[in-house]
């Protein structure tokens, strides 16, 4: 027996939704109960104001969905949220206690954090609002990793899914992400324009709470188990998968597992498809065209000449089709600030533009099938690939399960780390690897950039912008150090090369974003032996001090010499916000830098663009093996 969804229409049930604000004369919806918005003073305190108009549509939109399937439910509008949907943790803490002092009945949380240090105090207070039953709903990170309070116990998690019928949820019992509702691209009600057409799992959570807001009308005493089995009895009989088989698993390379890839189109032009040029005598394929939005002014250059290296022969087309032209692989970039520029879904749009020229496509971005099922089937009739790099929680189960049959490692194991990011420590990870191959070496390698694995390296743990890395921090170490005795066992290397993700230090202990968390926890899980630190023109003496000093303390491993590239870093503040420009600087300018680099930390200072640099980089590595004998890693 179906449960009379249609006969309901939320009445009396008071629904908050925790986000941008909302529209309050926006004709779909309708008259807001009651609001306030939320943010952090200068001393830590939080402040209350009663103007919780929407700042950037994202909230609104959520309204609308709940509105189109609860009509006459009673909206609560909580915003956190600034013009660019950034928000401090402590307002959504101080959110939620809002909402449970207002006595709602059902809290839309189209947000979450990644941060594993909130993840207590927003159990305890989610515990809080389910002794009062009040129910929760969240939203599942894009990228599908563990994110809060998606996954905690006490809240009704959402992911997004293909599906059409007003009343269609799938229900997934026993697991974190239980839901998975409409989250493709749908008509929502926005700021300006008052509509638009996006796609996202943040747009799914919603379709939930007004399904919730239906159910609490009909049985306002239900508690969160009782809820949870009206959806499960309620739900689509079994949640469709596409039929294409699944984006494979970040693991150990036994065989080519990029065959399918032979010419090569790159779009947009970024700092990694930069990369991708910069090391393409790395590659098993050929880059046969580049693309990049004409906004951006790099269309009609030399895609070699772009980044200043010689001709490469690619000139930059002004469009991903014409890019494509001969290409039997689509290899794409990162769409998603471009798709909020432009609010429209644009990963989605150049994948598809690829299945129509008849070419797979290897993504950074994740392609969760879920969302996209609609492109995986038409792929699959084609018989095209759709690929992206993620470390699944199930092959990170079965790595750990594994980590007794490997010995410990025992080859040298040299990490590139970093004051910041972007610096170039990926491209000195390449130009090692090119070096230290052409001296006949055999080298095993980490990298964790989400296209590592074109390059001919072991193991991708895409940690960096946009990670796909579906496990906590804790669990980093054992992963790492199982990972790193499997490729020394396997491929019994010369020589084991890492390369962290952004700076390794904080750079301020205060500032939150700074934090450097993941890299410290990559850096225990590698155990590296020796380091080459990447710094920026413009950082201060003692903060590479102390970002020697903190390798040398995690690691207990020398810092063997610096290296700088050759774009300086411009700090501009305008209107409260700091924007880092590069900046080319000279050879002499390069010199200078590196002579001073040299003459106050005692240590040999490089250059990444110059080749005979590097050279001298891997020089000062062999030579540094050569003299120690090295011990093998400690066990866990």
């Amino acid at each position: 027996m179906s449960f009379p969804f249609a006969d309901q229409t939320g009445h009396g049930v008071k629904v908050a939704i925790v986000d941008s604000g909302l529209v309050p004369d926006h004709p779909k919806i309708g008259p807001v109960a009651s609001g306030v918005s939320l943010t952090v003073e200068p001393d830590g305190a939080i402040r209350q104001s009663t103007d919780h108009a929407d700042c950037s549509g994202h909230g609104t939109a959520c309204a609308g969905i709940i509105r189109r399937k609860a009509p006459a439910t009673a909206l609560y509008s909580v915003r956190i949220f600034d013009e660019s949907l950034q928000a401090d943790s402590r307002l959504l803490i101080a959110a939620i206690e809002w909402c449970i002092e207002q006595g709602v009945d059902i809290i839309n949380l189209s947000l979450g954090t990644t941060e594993v240090t909130q993840s207590d105090a927003l159990f305890q207070l989610c515990q809080q609002a389910a002794d009062q039953d009040i129910l929760m709903v969240a939203a599942e990170h894009e990228e599908g990793r563990e994110s809060y309070p998606a996954h905690l116990p006490q809240v009704i998690g959402v992911g997004a899914g293909s599906l059409q019928g007003p009343y269609d949820y799938y229900y997934c019992q026993e697991t974190a992400i239980e839901c998975i509702a409409r989250g493709d691209l749908q008509r929502l009600c926005w700021l300006e324009p008052p509509e638009v057409v996006l796609a996202g799992t943040s747009f799914a959570a919603p379709h939930i709470t007004g399904l919730l807001a239906l159910i609490r009308q009909a049985h306002p005493r239900a508690s969160l188990a009782q809820v949870r089995e009206i959806l499960h009895n309620h739900a689509l009989p079994e949640v469709k998968t596409p039929q294409s088989p699944s984006p494979a698993a970040v693991q150990l390379r036994t065989e080519e597992p990029f065959a399918w890839i032979r010419k090569a189109a790159l779009y947009p032009y970024n700092k990694e498809m930069h990369s991708l040029v910069r090391g393409r005598d790395l590659l098993g394929f050929e880059i046969i065209g580049v693309g990049d939005p004409v906004g951006k002014g790099l269309v009609g250059q030399d895609a070699g000449e772009a980044i200043g290296l010689p001709p490469a022969g690619l000139p930059i087309a002004p469009s991903l089709a014409t890019a494509l032209r001969g290409a039997d692989t689509l290899i794409l970039g990162y769409m998603d600030q471009l798709s909020r520029i432009r609010k429209r879904d644009l990963l989605h749009e150049a994948v598809q533009t690829a299945i129509d020229q008849g070419v797979h496509v290897f993504s950074l971005l994740a392609l969760p099938h879920e969302r996209y099922a609609d492109l995986y089937k038409q792929a699959e009739a084609k018989g095209l690939r759709l690929y992206y790099p993620t470390l699944s929680s199930k092959e990170i189960q079965q790595t750990l399960r594994s980590v007794e049959h490997w010995p410990q490692v025992d080859v040298p194991v040299l990490a590139v780390a970093g004051t910041s990011s972007q610096q170039g420590k990926f491209t000195l990870q390449l130009a090692l690897r090119r070096r230290l191959l052409e001296l006949g070496y055999q080298v095993g390698q980490i990298g964790t950039e989400h296209h590592s694995a074109l390059f001919g390296m072991d193991c991708a743990f895409p940690m960096g912008y946009a990670a796909s890395v579906e496990m906590p921090l804790d669990y980093y170490n054992l992963y790492l150090d199982t990972k790193m005795r499997e490729i020394n066992h396997r491929k019994r290397p010369d020589l084991i090369l890492v390369g962290t993700q952004s700076g390794t230090v904080p750079y301020n202990v205060t500032e939150q974003q700074t934090h450097t968390l993941p890299t410290l926890a990559f850096l225990t899980g590698v155990k590296p032996q020796a380091c080459l630190l990447v710094v920026n023109s413009v950082d201060p003496d003692d903060y590479i001090q102390d970002t020697i000093s903190g390798i040398r303390a995690v690691c207990h491993a020398p810092t063997l010499l610096l290296a700088m590239s050759n774009q300086a870093k411009h700090i501009r503040t305008a209107y409260g916000r700091i924007a880092i420009k590069p900046r080319p600087m000279t050879a002499a300018e390069v010199r200078d830098k590196l002579n001073r680099l040299q003459q106050t930390f005692g240590l040999p200072a490089v250059s990444i663009a110059d080749e005979a640099d590097v050279h001298r980089a891997a020089e000062v590595v062999i030579d540094h093996f050569a003299e120690e004998e090295v011990p093998p890693c400690a066990t866990i």
